[in-house]
């Protein structure tokens, strides 16, 4: 998997109206019914091993609604496939891993997301060269919105 996107690559870590800050590639929303996803994976928990990584599982069992954080994980693999102008089944789910940094102050926590080489070769192929993503949820709903970021000077294409 690639590296998650922080201060020494690909990501967030541009200041707006920075060197080397590109155009927007794409950008994706994903809303998921919570209770229903809860549902769905206590009906079916071999889903989990299939989408999440064990990290990602790791994490959500800390919670104490990691329904609610899975959830939200899933949300940011769909909207990653929008943000790439990709449908479900363009690549696993399980190759879009939501990562927590370990950062301390004001990124403490904060998601970012590592790529496998499925995913990894559809940014590539869409010029992607860096991520945002934020998530939020609640009992009921989970969200994620991701934004794809081509280089600066790429001519827009595919997505």
């Amino acid at each position: 998997m690639t590296p998650p996107a922080g201060p020494s690559g690909p990501g967030p870590s541009a200041p707006a109206g920075g060197p080397g800050v590109g155009a927007i590639a794409g950008v994706g929303i994903d809303a998921v019914d919570v209770p229903r996803f809860a549902e769905t994976i206590r009906r079916r928990p071999g889903l989990v091993d299939r989408m999440f990584s064990v990290a990602e599982q790791e994490d959500a069992r800390r919670s104490r609604r990691p329904e609610e954080r899975l959830a939200a994980r899933f949300a940011a693999k769909e909207a990653v496939m929008k943000a790439l102008g990709r449908g479900l089944g363009s690549f696993a789910l399980r190759d879009v891993e939501v990562v927590r940094s370990t950062a301390s102050g004001s990124r403490a926590g904060a998601p970012s997301l590592r790529l496998g080489p499925g995913a990894a070769a559809v940014a590539k192929e869409c010029s992607v060269v860096g991520w945002h993503v934020s998530l939020t949820h609640t009992a009921t709903v989970a969200m994620a919105v991701v934004v794809a970021e081509r280089a600066a000077g790429d001519a827009p294409g595919a997505p």
